[in-house]
């Protein structure tokens, strides 16, 4: 791979191709026996069959590209079935971003079912994140693990240790995260692997910096400078996934400029100007004034209520339509949420004190590094499950978070590269299926000095093209009562001076449909626990463990037998050579078989 850095402009130099003439059937790609009722997307069948096809020809090191919500996790599990079946691997290690954990890959009932609908039994599987389990328990075949974890010192090398045990295929998720040069990029690299798939939404930086491990085209322009080109081995757009619908929200943009005016105090001039001509000003700039100017505009309320009072209104007009729909709804009876994006801790406070002075009615919180990870958790899990209306964060509610119900984000940040950017409005565009597709659309408020207009109207495009296709490949309808007009282009922020209000939005006829992955709900047989999260079941186990020596300690007692609890932990010790805590899941099953035994014959055997 070429050294060049490629510029923040970079892109896919491959097609995007849909399921064409080309594209095997599913059942026919090697490791795959799709269970019936079940079907891949589009994106998943086409990306799935070219990496077989790449494996016959000898590479090894791929990009997938697919927008959030498109099913990366059963993507990364169809990857490994693909290369076990052809021998390329044995085993699995999907490194992900430790937030990703809860949302993507550590249910194991939906990990069976995954594994179920293409064909593959229920696969054990352990999070590696400050345990060892998986080490006690070499033969696991899927291991999933934080970059965090693998870039501690014990850590990386206890999953050296796993991985030289056969031949792992490597799945990295967000792959954005891993330049080239980067803690997160050295820590992978120096563990063995036999193949690498990369995965993300938004395969480029704002540094641009090339990624790790992601194959690169290097093309030569005629100034002799050199720009890089990833090569995915398949990518879905946005607009393709709104063709197939069913995936993510569509998108209305609205963007906020008004006048300000700066006085001089040594000379009281006054100079005014909008947000818009702040957005070229940076700190290195020799008018730092402005640029702090900027920062601290913020802060103040005029802005905030400029920039939150529409995004608020929009939100309880919402909330306010889905009231009536929540009480016929079967099933997860959720209604709209909001997250408000800040620049720092300090400000996130800021403005979590401007919502519940201004809008006290609505339940607001907030979580940032400067409060202790337990609490932090504990709000998110509350704002996931719905107790908060309002979340406001730094950066902490990142990729692979699924809290499908954010449809109204307010950006007060100074963030404006547009990978970066993409992302951040990507925590809102998830698709929820018990919403109709009215209700599937997610608002982004922004102020005019992020220069944004370019990548919102991008975005705007896209969707609307999307849905364009779908539409035409749909069958007739009988036509609709037109619906009234929106509201929200009436919008106008009187209270500042020159206040202009912009939207960007979709007015198109659209029509309900479900995600391109279709799976019968037959019936589900539970797997054994035992047979997939080997940590839960170690935990389980260990429980059971304490219990049934406590039982024999205190049964032996009543015999007159002076044996504690510790005494029997001892023996077991001695009769299995290893200590509880070192034991594999098997060892652990053994000494609870033996521990019932000894209660049964009312002795240490």
């Amino acid at each position: 791979m070429s050294s060049s850095r490629p510029s923040e402009a970079s892109r896919s130099s491959g097609t995007e191709t849909p399921v064409a003439d080309d594209v095997r059937p599913a059942a026919a790609i090697p490791g795959i026996d799709p269970a019936p009722g079940f079907s891949f997307r589009d994106g998943q069948h086409v990306f799935l069959d070219r990496l077989a096809k790449a494996y016959d020809n000898g590479q090894r090191d791929h990009l997938g590209v697919f927008v959030p919500g498109y099913g990366k996790t059963l993507t990364a599990l169809g990857s490994f079935a693909v290369a076990r079946s052809m021998g390329i691997c044995d085993r699995l290690v999907v490194f992900v971003p430790r937030g990703n954990l809860r949302d993507q890959y550590a249910d194991p009932e939906e990990m069976a079912r995954m594994l179920q609908w293409i064909g593959q039994p229920p696969l054990p599987f352990c999070v590696a994140d400050s345990s060892r389990v998986y080490l006690k328990n070499s033969s696991i075949p899927i291991v999933i693990a934080t970059y965090q974890y693998a870039c501690g010192d014990s850590g990386n090398r206890d999953l050296k240790r796993y991985c030289k045990q056969g031949k792992p295929l490597f799945v990295l998720d967000e792959i954005h995260h891993l330049p080239e040069e980067g803690a997160w990029s050295a820590a992978v690299d120096n563990l063995p692997y036999n193949s690498l798939v990369g995965l993300s939404g938004t395969p480029i930086r704002s540094d641009g910096q090339p990624l790790f491990g992601v194959p690169h085209d290097t093309i030569t322009r005629d100034d002799g400078s050199e720009d890089q080109f990833y090569r995915a081995l398949h990518e879905v757009t946005l607009r393709q996934a709104h063709a197939e619908g069913g995936i993510l929200k569509r998108v209305e943009a609205h963007v906020i400029d008004y006048s300000i005016t700066m006085v001089e105090e040594d000379s009281g001039r006054e100079v005014e100007f909008t947000l818009k001509e702040l957005k070229d000003i940076k700190r290195e700039d020799a008018d730092i004034d402005r640029y702090f100017a900027r920062r601290r505009l913020r802060f103040h309320d005029v802005y905030l209520d400029s920039l939150l009072g529409p995004a608020v209104a929009r939100f309880q007009s919402k909330r306010a339509q889905m009231k009536g729909t929540l009480r016929k709804m079967d099933g997860d009876g959720r209604n709209h949420q909001m997250l408000v994006i800040c620049m720092s801790n300090r400000h996130a406070a800021e403005v979590l004190d401007f919502m519940q002075r201004r809008y006290g009615w609505l339940s607001s919180t907030r979580i940032g590094q400067d409060v202790p990870r337990e609490e932090r958790e504990k709000r998110l899990e509350a704002y996931r499950n719905g107790a908060y209306d309002v979340m406001v964060q730094v950066d902490m509610i990142g990729e692979g978070t699924d809290i499908k119900t954010i449809s109204v984000i307010a950006k007060l940040d100074l963030v404006s590269a547009k990978s970066k950017t993409l992302q951040q409005i990507f925590r809102g565009m998830r698709y929820f299926s018990p919403w109709d597709e009215d209700a599937n659309v997610c608002d982004v408020y922004t102020s005019g000095d992020l220069g944004l207009e370019q990548t919102l109207d991008w975005v705007t495009r896209e969707v609307q093209e999307g849905i364009r296709t779908r539409k035409e490949k749909s069958p007739p309808k009988d036509p609709a009562e037109p619906k009234s007009p929106s509201e929200r282009s009436k919008w106008a922020v009187t209270s500042v001076s020159e206040s202009e209000f912009e939207t960007h939005r979709l007015e198109l006829n659209r029509r309900g449909t479900d995600s391109a992955l279709q799976v019968s709900r037959q019936p589900y047989k539970r797997p054994d626990p035992s047979a997939m999260d080997v940590s839960a079941r170690e935990e389980e186990l260990r429980k059971e463990l304490s219990e049934d020596a406590t039982e024999l300690a205190y049964l032996l007692q009543d015999r007159g037998k002076d044996v504690s609890i510790r005494d029997v932990h001892a023996a077991a010790k001695r009769r299995f050579n290893v200590a509880q805590s070192e034991m594999s899941i098997q060892q652990l099953e053994n000494k609870k078989k033996w521990l019932r035994r000894c209660k049964m014959m009312k002795k240490l055997v």
